[in-house]
């Protein structure tokens, strides 16, 4: 069935959200009077959400301050989520590719929906994207099919006429989950061999191979 549809990911897909990530969760870090992290080693703890992030960086920490540390990142992030991050190269020509082709688009995030949302308006407003979702009270998050198919669902196609962009095994995990066809991109987080451990059914190195990808896939 021809694909019509894309659904993204977003933190190390579209964007390279790392640094800005990383220094809110150090500025958490700090205020429990913890040693900091090392940016690129913030690659192997993010992609499951903010409270996993905490829960990541403060394994020894109880639920209170969880919480606590949840509210301390969401409150600095609010005012700094922007000040580093930025389109990966050659992801604007991959989307302006999918928008001139027609293809429906959508983001599906594990980082909270109204930073999502941010993040979208801000650096994303010159395509259009069908649907922009990130972590909700009453959607499980990835990689809980239970979002991709409510996007699925909303831009009324079917599995097998999507295809689902990510960098990470929650992505790639979401996506099988699904009965979605996924391209794993190693201009993210995670390497290839994370992405094809986890079911990824194609490998893209770059936004540019992705594009040639996605013209042959369809």
């Amino acid at each position: 069935m021809k694909k019509t549809t894309v659904i993204f990911d977003l933190d190390g897909t579209l964007l390279d959200t790392l640094e800005d990530i990383a220094i809110s969760s150090n500025h958490v870090l700090e205020c429990f009077g913890k040693k900091t992290i090392e940016v690129e080693k913030y690659r192997y703890l993010v992609g499951e959400g903010a409270l996993k992030l905490m829960q990541g960086i403060l394994p020894d920490a109880c639920g209170e301050d969880i919480e606590k540390a949840l509210s301390i990142f969401e409150e600095h992030y609010a005012k700094q989520y922007d000040k580093n991050t930025k389109l990966y190269a050659g992801v604007s020509k991959l989307l302006s590719f999918l928008q001139k082709r027609g293809y429906k688009m959508a983001i599906l995030s594990n980082k909270p929906n109204s930073f999502t949302k941010l993040c979208a308006i801000k650096y994303l407003r010159n395509w259009n994207f069908d649907a922009v979702y990130g972590i909700r009270d009453n959607i499980p998050r990835k990689p809980d099919p239970a979002g991709a198919k409510e996007i699925m669902k909303e831009l009324h196609v079917e599995p097998q006429e999507c295809l689902f962009i990510g960098d990470t095994k929650i992505d790639m995990i979401t996506a099988k989950s699904a009965s979605i066809d996924s391209i794993g991109v190693l201009w993210g987080f995670r390497d290839k061999d994370e992405l094809e451990k986890n079911g990824a059914n194609h490998i893209a190195e770059s936004p540019e191979l992705a594009i040639k990808l996605i013209d042959k896939i369809s």
